[in-house]
């Protein structure tokens, strides 16, 4: 972990990330299931779901100090991709928004059907 990433007030997952714990997690779930996954996520978080766009597949999250916008790549029927994006409200971070991130993809594995990480390269 570099100190520019430590002090971050945001944090980004993706497909070929440096970080393997940030690294895009594909599901065995279709959109539908994914986004009431998500709803059960933030409930148990105690996040507000502000926003689900069926057209960009996106659901945008808000919790106590911190938004997220969740990405969800349907990769076929029965199988999607989600991504991450976690800023925290503040000028740093002190690696809150990672830790954030971690346990986001810690919770859905046990919500959703877990397939794998980082899939499709």
């Amino acid at each position: 972990m570099s100190v520019k990433s430590f002090f971050a007030a945001s944090c980004e997952t993706r497909e070929l990330h440096v970080d393997p714990e940030l690294r895009t997690r594909y599901y065995r779930n279709n959109f539908k299931q994914v986004v009431e996954g998500i709803r059960k996520l933030a409930k148990q978080n105690k996040m507000i779901v502000k926003e689900v766009n069926e057209i960009h597949k996106e659901i945008y999250l808000i919790g106590n100090g911190f938004d997220c916008i969740v990405t969800v790549s349907q990769m076929t029927p029965i199988e999607a991709g989600i991504d991450f994006k976690v800023n925290f409200f503040s000028s740093m971070g002190f690696n809150r928004p990672k830790k954030k991130t971690v346990k986001f993809y810690q919770d859905l594995k046990r919500i959703l059907t877990f397939k794998g990480i980082s899939l499709h390269p």
